[in-house]
């Protein structure tokens, strides 16, 4: 037997990085996966069914970002969670009326990964099941701290948290001051609980503070991590810290 993966797995990020399930299955496991598992790709707004998701509950993120959405009778919609590289989905045993919809934010790559197989893995191998628990433990604190920011914070604060998020979990190499933003406004505006129009006019204040910088439409250069991290943990002293040109701090009226 070859120790070479399947075709569809040698690029695949599910299996080239170091922290993902792939990385960390024998070839033999890695073969049984691949051969009954199945890849696709999602375009912006493209959902994955319900009748899919009844044949293949458990999806593993390769690439781009996925929301789980909520829709209202009126119209109204929230993303209660984004799931990114190298997120696993798990959607076995939730009834469709509170299963919500999975819909792609941006240019998704995925694996519909064969239940019973990644079952039968994750009982079997510890390495894989570490692997798959950590993600599911990570993505349950995460679900934690997002509700406590709708609840409680501000909209300045809960963008910063949100900055830190991506900041946590962006996967390419960059500097540490460097984070990338890997969703439209429209869409983080759902996700934080915000109007479009506050989470520019956001943005546009944290960089008139000097705590931000922009490199491009969604590349943000932290420049005043301690006073960031100040704002999205609520230290309403933080929140009014201006650092003018020539380095000297104001401290803001809230009138």
């Amino acid at each position: 037997m070859s120790n070479l993966p399947a075709a569809k797995c040698q690029d695949c990020s599910i299996y080239t990085d170091a922290g993902s399930l792939c990385a960390h299955v024998a070839p033999d496991e890695l073969e049984a996966l691949s051969s009954k598992s199945r890849t696709a790709s999602l375009k912006r707004g493209e959902s994955i069914e319900a009748e899919e998701m009844l044949t293949w509950p458990v999806i593993a993120i390769s690439s781009g970002v996925i929301s789980l959405q909520h829709l209202l009778e009126d119209g109204r919609k929230t993303i209660a969670a984004l799931f990114m590289q190298g997120d696993i989905i798990d959607m076995r045993g939730i009834s469709s009326r509170n299963r919500g919809l999975l819909i792609a934010l941006n240019k998704v790559r995925l694996c519909r990964l064969s239940p019973a197989i990644f079952e039968k893995i994750v009982e079997t191998n510890p390495e894989a099941q570490r692997i798959v628990w950590n993600n599911m433990r990570k993505q349950t604190f995460r679900a934690i701290d997002h509700s406590a920011d709708l609840a409680k914070k501000h909209a300045l604060e809960k963008l910063v948290s949100f900055i830190f998020e991506c900041k946590r979990r962006q996967t390419v190499t960059l500097s540490k001051t460097s984070v990338i933003i890997p969703v439209r406004r429209v869409d983080l505006a759902e996700y934080l609980g915000m109007q479009p129009e506050t989470v520019s006019r956001c943005f546009k204040e944290l960089e008139e503070r000097g705590v931000i910088e922009f490199n491009g439409i969604s590349n943000i250069k932290l420049l005043e991590i301690p006073t960031l991290r100040r704002i999205a943990n609520g230290d309403r002293n933080a929140n009014g810290i201006h650092r003018t040109n020539q380095n000297k701090i104001k401290i803001l009226s809230y009138g």
